[in-house]
């Protein structure tokens, strides 16, 4: 049987992030077996540790976008 997913637009979650960022994050992090919560506290932790680095590489993503 094949697995078929479909996509509709999503409602924001919650104030903090866009409902489609949040389908496609969670979608990324089941792929990989991944819990959003470890994903996003390591983030943090890598932001705190190396703000200027993580946050010259957001800029980019945000340029290329």
């Amino acid at each position: 049987m094949e697995n078929v997913l479909t996509m509709a637009n999503t409602k924001s979650k919650s104030v903090i992030i866009n409902g489609d960022v949040h389908g496609d994050f969670k979608l990324f992090c089941k792929g990989k077996s991944l819990k959003i919560g470890g994903v996003i506290e390591d983030l943090i932790r890598l932001y705190l540790n190396d703000p200027k680095r993580l946050q010259k590489l957001i800029d980019e993503v945000k340029d290329n976008s």
